[in-house]
């Protein structure tokens, strides 16, 4: 049995049983444009076709074990179990502009063992496939799509670092922003790095027109490698390096992410520092307001004031580098910026 989204599998198969290369498009419209989720319930196909797609594919192999949405109802949160055990979360935020995002997750647990973050505490359970990605995807647009709405935005920000997964992240990317599949645009795409370099030499040639946004947290090395393992291994000279390349090869901005956490990384004269590494720079800093989660609170960590977090704001202007301070989504039920830990 193979995922109905491995496209290269169920077009060999078809090849191999004569069927006419016509009807792979009809199940494509059915399952990205209209979302079936019954291989019986595609009646553009005649039934021989169906009854080869249910015994050789499988629709879906994450089961919705919990979904949760905030008060507010801007924000929910989806615990999937995968077939061998593991539990994974993805979360929709319902912005007041208007637009839909998909938080996704690319890993069960997180190698990158990052202080401030609820996931890493987990530790790395395995890589998800391909098909385990898509059909999050897939059932965040499915949910939006029946409440009369559109899913616009993916971000690989949820659990994992995407990577240290990066081909199963690559044909997930291609699936969501194929035009006769769910047809996102590439720019509505973020792919959110700890900063591994090999990775992101890869991502600006295979998707120049994706946005990248990297987890800086701190301007300078001995902050970030008290807060971010992954410093020891590409510090901040070599990641600001391959940065530099990345920009100089697609023209695109990097969004920078900087989460403030009272006391560690959020002292005045670090946002001189954070100014002067990225002057010059095509850079956004994200400020992300330091969301206590499940595993990290014996660590300590406490959230910047707000006047802090404006501070480095206008020392940032000064530099000419743009910076937005993010607004905390879905804190009442785990889902923000750090929290996903899946107290399963």
């Amino acid at each position: 049995m193979f995922s109905i989204h491995d496209e290269a599998q169920l077009t060999a198969l078809f090849e191999q049983e004569g069927i006419p290369k016509f009807r792979y498009a009809q199940i494509e419209n059915a399952l990205y444009k209209n979302f079936v989720t019954d291989f019986s319930e595609i009646q553009t196909i005649p039934k021989d076709v169906r009854n080869l797609l249910k015994e050789h594919c499988f629709y879906r192999s994450l089961t919705v074990d919990l979904e949760k949405t905030s008060s507010n109802g801007q924000t929910t949160k989806i615990l999937f179990k995968t077939q061998t055990g593991e539990f994974i979360e993805a979360v929709i935020m319902r912005h007041l502009t208007g637009r839909n995002t998909l938080c996704v997750s690319c890993q069960a647990g997180c190698p990158m063992a990052c202080s401030f973050c609820a996931t890493g505490k987990l530790g790395l359970l395995r890589n998800l496939e391909m098909y385990e990605i898509v059909e999050q995807i897939v059932y965040a647009a499915k949910l939006l799509y029946e409440n009369g709405a559109t899913l616009r935005n993916i971000v690989f920000m949820g659990m994992g670092e995407p990577m240290l997964n990066y081909e199963n992240v690559k044909r997930a990317i291609e699936i969501a922003t194929e035009q006769k599949k769910l047809n996102l645009s590439n720019r509505r795409v973020t792919v959110s790095t700890c900063g591994i370099v090999p990775g992101i030499r890869k991502f600006m040639t295979d998707f120049p027109q994706t946005s990248l946004a990297v987890s800086l947290h701190a301007p300078n090395d001995e902050i970030r490698k008290s807060i971010m393992p992954v410093d020891h291994t590409y510090p901040l000279k070599d990641l600001m390096q391959i940065l530099d390349e990345y920009v100089a090869k697609t023209n695109k901005r990097i969004f920078y992410e900087y989460i403030m956490i009272n006391g560690v990384n959020d002292h005045v004269k670090l946002a001189d520092e954070l100014g002067k590494l990225l002057q010059g720079r095509l850079a956004h800093v994200n400020f992300i307001p330091y969301n206590p989660g499940e595993g990290t609170d014996s660590d300590g960590f406490l959230p910047t004031p707000r006047f802090i977090i404006e501070k480095f704001q206008r020392t940032l202007e000064k530099y000419g580098i743009p910076s937005t301070i993010r607004a905390t989504m879905g804190d009442d039920i785990d889902a923000a910026c750090g929290q996903l830990a899946n107290k399963k």
